[in-house]
């Protein structure tokens, strides 16, 4: 009972950390489309560029929206693929979803 008035007066905390993460979704979802004209090649040297930018000072948060879109991208390209996971082969058909990205 307790929690339940607690809640009503400070809001729910899980609802708090999703709705704080939830702009980076976002901005991973619009940055995904972008990379939609990129070529294979160019998707490739984004982790070099990362790694520069890295180095050169901006932070693992600054580029996490689009971290996360090369990789979202980087696995559209790959659905229907062959791919071998622990000796066993599988075809590559997942896209992560709003929650995964979330997680």
């Amino acid at each position: 009972m307790f929690s339940r008035i607690l809640n009503l007066i400070t809001g729910n905390y899980n609802q708090k950390q999703i709705d704080k993460l939830l702009p980076i979704v976002n901005k991973t979802n619009v940055v995904f489309e972008e990379y939609e004209a990129l070529s294979d090649d160019q998707i490739k040297a984004k982790t070099k560029e990362f790694k520069d930018r890295i180095t050169k000072g901006e932070t693992l948060d600054s580029i996490l929206p689009e971290a996360f879109a090369t990789v979202k991208q980087a696995c559209k390209r790959m659905l229907g693929q062959e791919i071998e996971v622990k000796g066993t082969q599988m075809t590559r058909d997942m896209v992560p979803y709003n929650v995964q990205l979330l997680g």
